[in-house]
């Protein structure tokens, strides 16, 4: 549904009706434009998405100190996305209020604010499953969330699998081809191992790599021995000694709220966490010629798993939309709040002296 904001207490008043529901948590996106979609920097150029390991270690090398405090791949992730740098992060907050700010603070069109929860929409689950041709696989999390405390869609930093998934981010084109593939034949085999067996992979994923014995998906345990597979977990083991040499591919395909440690007064104001959009995959396949607007509408289709849909109008998305003319008296408003630049950007102190002189000057 399409919700006009006018003022901020009518942006209160509609998002207390939809809070009202505690079956689930909410989290909340500002964009300060009508834009085409919610991708994140990364998937905004080809050439980026294809040069994510060199940003990433460049950007390492060229400012090692600044993650002196970061544990992990995926905290160095965040703190570039904190930095601007692109990546494959979708900023959002728990906190309704700073979503509306940055759907205010900017930009000549009207601002929008987008919402999502950690637990999935099946159908657009289905229809992403679907689209790949492994529709057998819906029952994998269906039974996931049904049987187990097993959370796919929401993580910490702190997590095996957002370090994984995060150090995948740093690997070679040529690795994420070869490590995409080996995904790929997974998904075929699972998905025909559901339809023909009526068994599920996830029931025996504990005791799979433990097992010694050639079974159905004995192709798989032989590709984790292959080098793209093995220098990802090296990576993962530099900051988790303890990783296994195991990993879930039904993690990979579906998108992440992570919540993560606030490493500076920005991200706490903020009340920040990320989105995380999967690796499609087929990207990588030099075999494959995909357009790039696929690979876009693909990544939309994996974030949209975890949009919040119209209970009434299942294809309608949950959006507040704040006409242009309205957004300066609500950034006023947000003011009043305590919720200006100096708030959300504490550190920005060339920020600060610009609303004093503003101020002054009646702007």
């Amino acid at each position: 549904m399409i919700h006009n904001i006018q003022t901020v207490s009518n942006y209160i008043e509609e998002i207390e009706k939809l809070i009202n529901n505690k079956r689930h948590n909410y989290y909340f996106r500002g964009q300060d434009d009508a834009f085409s979609n919610t991708l994140p920097a990364i998937f905004r150029s080809r050439k980026l998405l294809d040069n994510e390991d060199n940003l990433f270690n460049d950007f390492l090398m060229t400012d090692p100190q600044l993650f002196e405090k970061c544990r992990t791949n995926f905290e160095r992730l965040a703190l570039m996305e904190h930095y601007h740098l692109p990546t494959r992060l979708l900023d959002v907050s728990s906190n309704p209020l700073i979503a509306l700010f940055f759907a205010v603070k900017d930009g000549q069109g009207n601002g929008e604010v987008y919402v999502y929860k950690d637990e999935p929409n099946p159908d657009k689950l289905a229809e992403m499953l679907e689209q790949r041709g492994w529709q057998n696989l819906i029952a994998e999390y269906k039974s996931k969330n049904k049987l187990t405390s097993h959370n796919y869609f929401k993580k910490n930093a702190f997590s095996n699998e957002m370090q994984l998934e995060s150090s995948l981010a740093r690997q070679s084109l040529a690795d994420k081809a070869a490590f995409f593939q080996s995904i790929k034949n997974f998904y075929k085999l699972d998905n025909d191992y559901i339809g023909q067996q009526h068994k599920l992979w996830s029931h025996s994923y504990d005791s799979y790599f433990d097992d010694q014995d050639s079974d159905y998906f004995a192709e798989f345990k032989r590709d984790l021995q292959t080098l793209p597979f093995l220098r990802l977990f090296e990576e993962a083991k530099r900051d988790i000694p303890s990783f296994a040499n195991k990993l879930n591919p039904l993690e990979l395909i579906v998108p992440k709220i992570v919540t993560i440690k606030r490493m500076s007064r920005r991200m706490e104001n903020q009340q920040g966490l990320f989105l995380f959009v999967p690796f499609i995959g087929e990207e990588y396949d030099p075999t494959i010629n995909i357009d790039y607007s696929e690979v876009e509408r693909r990544a939309q289709l994996a974030i949209d798993i975890l949009s919040l849909y119209n209970a009434e109008n299942p294809a309608e998305k949950e959006k507040y939309i704040i006409p242009a003319k309205y957004k300066r008296s609500i950034l006023d408003e947000l003011a009043k709040l305590g919720i200006d630049y100096s708030f959300i950007y504490p550190e920005d102190h060339a920020k600060k002296a610009e609303m004093i002189k503003a101020k002054y000057l009646g702007l």
